[in-house]
C-alpha cells in the first residue's frame, strides 16, 4: 500500500475549484491619493457662473416674516426619571411570592420621590398602599403589572 503522502495528486473537483476561484479574483479598487484636491475640473463637468457684487445685490431676498410658535414652558417638577442607553424608561414587571404577587418596578428616579409617588398614584387612580418607595434603592414599586400605564404617564409628563 502506498502512503497517502506519496500518492499522485489529482486535480480538484469542479465544484471545489469554482468556489475557491471566486475568492482569488482581484477586487477593483480606486486609487487613494494623499495629494490635495485637484484644481482642474474635467471638461464635461459644468461649473457655476460667478456673480459680481452688483448682480448679486439684485438677487437678495427678504426672509419671511412669520413667527414660529414658542413651545409652552415646561413645568419644573421636583423629580426626574432618566432613560437608559437605549432611550427607554427603566420600568419592569416582577413576580414575587411564587408568582402570586405582581409588582411593577420603576427605577432611575431622582429628586423628590414622594412627589412622584403622589403624582403616579393620582394618575393611575391607585390607593396609597398600592404604591411604595424604597428610599435606599430609589425604586418605586406599584402593585400589579402596570408597565404600559406607567410608561404612558412618564411620556405625558415630558420625560
Amino acid at each position: 500500500m502506498i502512503l497517502r503522502a506519496l500518492r499522485p495528486t489529482t486535480s480538484p473537483a469542479a465544484s471545489v475549484l469554482r468556489t475557491s476561484i471566486r475568492f482569488v479574483l482581484p477586487i477593483r479598487t480606486r486609487p487613494f491619493s494623499t495629494s490635495p484636491v485637484e484644481t482642474s475640473a474635467p471638461a464635461d463637468t459644468p461649473t457655476a457662473p460667478t456673480l459680481s457684487s452688483a448682480s448679486a445685490s439684485s438677487f437678495t431676498q427678504s426672509a419671511p416674516s412669520t413667527t414660529s410658535p414658542q413651545p409652552a414652558p415646561k413645568v419644573q417638577l421636583p423629580y426626574f426619571v432618566s432613560k437608559n442607553n437605549l432611550d427607554n424608561f427603566s420600568v419592569y414587571h416582577r413576580r414575587k411570592a411564587g408568582g402570586n404577587l405582581k409588582v411593577t418596578l420603576l427605577k432611575r428616579a431622582e429628586g423628590n420621590l414622594q412627589a412622584l409617588k403622589h403624582d403616579l398614584k393620582e394618575a393611575l387612580q391607585l390607593r396609597d398602599a398600592d404604591v411604595s418607595v424604597n428610599s435606599v434603592t430609589k425604586h418605586i414599586m406599584v402593585r400589579g403589572h402596570r408597565r404600559d400605564e406607567i410608561l404612558h404617564f412618564l411620556r405625558t409628563m415630558g420625560f
